[in-house]
């Protein structure tokens, strides 16, 4: 694969992050009712401002490690 070609693949990985990104967070933030959570907090303040923040740090983490390549951009092709 061409580093280009490579690059593509990585900025459409992250754009696919952020949009679902914040789709998740703009549904926990204004689509769920004012109970309570686990943590004391409403429940739509946890999911999205706690446990979506901790599930996007492990899908990004995992994302890195397994989609994303070291390209040398330094190299003149």
């Amino acid at each position: 694969m061409s580093p280009s070609q490579q690059i593509v693949k990585e900025v459409r990985w992250a754009l696919w992050l952020t949009v679902l990104y914040i789709i998740g967070w703009t549904g926990f933030a204004y689509l769920l009712p004012d109970n309570r959570g686990l943590l004391g907090f409403p429940i739509w303040f946890e999911l999205a401002c706690v446990y979506l923040p901790c599930l996007f740090t492990l899908l990004i983490a995992i994302v890195v490690k397994y989609v994303f390549k070291e390209i040398d951009l330094e190299s003149k092709e």
